[in-house]
């Protein structure tokens, strides 16, 4: 295929300034990812100067290519930062800036030389190369765990932009510096128009690959928002009733034991009314953080509501569970109270799942009644204990008969 030079460069105008529009459009649809605003002003300069390279093709403005030129290293910087933020791996802000400086920098430099576009033209595609390369090796390496929609044609978007730098280098180490005609771009005449739709593919691909990403990442956010518990990061309870009837409909096939743990703060409201709800809400932030340290990883945890926690243990009988209760009284005892007042103390009610058929919500029902009754005989014999369930009599009877079994008793060493 070959194309005139005006012919690809109306082309590239369309193609940019319809990228540019998108780009400019992404920038505000998704300003609740840092990565994807990142990503969107990035492809805004790559527009940009893909369209200021067609204007100079289409009219051999070499100042204006070279500074379109200098325009797409920015534009990929500042999308290489945006990939590695979004995968978590140090940015390098600074580095990249000062590569970005120096780049721009040398093509200053080499511009005011009469070969100086050809050498400005060698710097630039190699450093593109670098660029996508890097991309490319980010989103293999790190990216390879992390399920996402959008990642695969990012992939492709580097290795057709690697490709195109390579051969846009290739071309510009060919062609003798001394004398040479100032060409913007290799692909901008016939003899490199077969490869005038690599970048475009590239860009296309990269837009709409990095749009999906941090969409995804934004639903990811926003269905974690509406799951965990803003102020202890445990699961909230609406997530928490969901996980637990998931865990009695499992125990409903294969009878697996589940157990459940109800914790209440002993003395919260005298923590609230005495320093004040800030102070309060840092002792539910610290037992919170003792219970997610305590629990197993195939436990779920989460705030029932107020000072009250639920645990669910699956796989988990009541004797087990009881386990969990001690590590629990042992690291909340270490907790220590506003002004000096002492340490922190929870009451736990201990519960198993025996309930016979019904449905998976009357299950959950009757398991976390058993364990929020254990909880307040643990409330009534003194606190900072557990009570199991099972050592406790039915509702009916409770009046008539012995004193439930208690958990350990407090631990006076803290």
């Amino acid at each position: 295929m070959h194309l005139d030079q005006q012919t690809i460069a109306v082309v590239m105008m369309v193609f940019f300034c319809s990228t540019l529009i998108i780009a400019a459009g992404l920038v505000f649809a998704l300003r609740a990812s840092e990565a994807g605003r990142l990503w969107a002003f990035g492809h805004v300069l790559v527009s940009a100067a893909g369209l200021a390279l067609a204007v100079s093709a289409a009219g051999g403005a070499v100042h204006l290519g070279l500074f379109g030129a200098g325009g797409f290293v920015c534009g990929w910087l500042i999308i290489y930062r945006g990939v590695r933020l979004y995968y978590g791996v140090p940015a390098h802000p600074g580095a990249l800036v000062g590569a970005g400086v120096i780049v721009l920098g040398l093509m200053v430099i080499t511009g005011s030389l009469p070969d100086g576009p050809q050498l400005a033209l060698r710097i630039v595609y190699g450093v593109l190369a670098l660029v996508s390369l890097a991309t490319f090796a980010t989103l293999a390496r790190v990216g390879r765990g992390r399920r996402s929609i959008g990642a695969p044609l990012v992939l492709v978007a580097s290795l057709v932009q690697l490709a195109t730098q390579l051969a846009g280098f290739s071309h510009a180490m060919g062609v003798p510096v001394a004398g040479a005609a100032p060409v913007t771009l290799f692909f901008a005449n016939p003899a490199g128009s077969a490869w005038v739709l690599a970048p475009l593919i590239a860009t296309l691909l990269g837009l709409f690959g990095f749009t999906v990403m941090a969409m995804e990442q934004i639903v990811a956010h926003n269905e974690s928002g509406a799951r965990v518990d803003a102020l202890t990061g445990l699961l909230n309870r609406g997530a928490l009733e969901m996980s637990a009837l998931s865990l009695v409909a499992r125990w409903q096939r294969d009878g697996a034991p589940l157990a459940c743990l109800v914790i209440d703060i002993d003395h919260f409201k005298q923590v609230n009314d005495t320093f004040g709800h800030h102070a309060g809400d840092a002792v539910l932030r610290e037992v919170a953080l003792a219970l997610d340290n305590s629990r197993r990883a195939s436990d779920v945890a989460g705030r029932y509501g107020g000072e009250e926690f639920c645990i669910l243990c699956p796989h988990t009988d009541e004797h087990q569970a009881s386990a969990l209760a001690s590590r629990i009284l042992r690291k909340v005892r270490a907790i220590e109270l506003p002004a000096g007042q002492g340490y922190a103390s929870v009451s736990i009610g201990v519960a198993q799942l025996r309930g016979g058929p019904g449905s998976k919500e009357g299950l959950w029902r009757a398991l976390f009644a058993d364990a929020d009754r254990a909880l307040y005989h643990a409330k009534e014999h003194g606190r900072d204990r557990y009570v199991l369930a099972s050592s406790m009599p039915a509702p009916a009877a409770a009046r008539a008969m012995a004193t439930p079994l208690l958990g350990p008793a407090p631990d006076p060493a803290g």
